[in-house]
């Protein structure tokens, strides 16, 4: 198999119940962190410009907001991603070409697991997935050398976690929600690097509508992304 249909069927076979107790305690731990970082960035002022621009054009759906309210999916990841990130305490990951920061991908798990009504398991799986190949990214294929920021990859990360809130467990499933990756990724190689506070929220912004393009019936596999 190739790369992808390797990483396809790893995000396919993964299970909640898969997750040793030692991962589960330090996944809750991280998610406590990453809430504490998003509580102590409520007032920051891009959060609250963020926030003033959802009141006016973006006021009710169904995803919730840290700190109270309300918003379509795509914004609430939006929203809570900038909260998670601006402090830049969140966690982060040394690896040997490139440090980055897993948690940069908890505002769009628990956005795509809320809208699509799945259980705290849900997110811990999807969440333990998109950690696991950040961080192996981050091992095998740093891309900081080459001019990029660690978070061009976030939207080959997240898919793998929403393919924790589809219903379907074929091993072709998988592979829609890692179709549109490269393509993120290269329209944030050509804008260049960016601050990693500014394009994590962006690209989580832009990963959150997987959940949404998957329930369309998407069908694009791995073997048109590689060809």
């Amino acid at each position: 198999m190739s790369c992808v249909q390797n990483l396809a069927s790893f995000v396919c076979r993964s299970a909640y119940e898969d997750l040793s107790e030692t991962a589960r305690e330090q996944l809750k731990i991280r998610v406590l962190d990453s809430l504490g970082c998003a509580v102590g960035a409520l007032d920051g002022e891009p959060v609250r410009i963020i926030r003033r621009y959802l009141a006016e054009f973006e006021p009710q759906g169904k995803c919730t907001l840290i700190g109270g309210g309300s918003a379509p999916p795509d914004s609430a990841a939006f929203y809570n991603g900038a909260l998670v990130r601006y402090l830049d305490f969140n966690d982060a990951y040394l690896a040997k070409g490139e440090t980055c920061h897993p948690s940069d991908n908890l505002a769009a798990i628990l956005t795509g697991a809320e809208h699509a009504d799945r259980t705290g398991r849900d997110v811990m799986a999807a969440l333990a997935v998109a950690y696991q190949v950040q961080c192996r990214l981050s091992d095998v294929a740093p891309v900081r050398d080459r001019g990029f920021d660690h978070t061009t990859g976030a939207p080959i990360r997240l898919r793998p976690g929403f393919r924790r809130f589809s219903d379907s467990t074929k091993l072709e499933q998988p592979m829609p929600l890692l179709s549109a990756a490269p393509r993120l990724c290269i329209m944030y190689s050509i804008c260049g690097w960016m601050p990693g506070a500014r394009s994590a929220r962006e690209v989580m912004w832009l990963s959150s509508n997987t959940r949404m393009t998957t329930s369309s019936g998407s069908n694009i596999g791995p073997t048109q992304i590689v060809s």
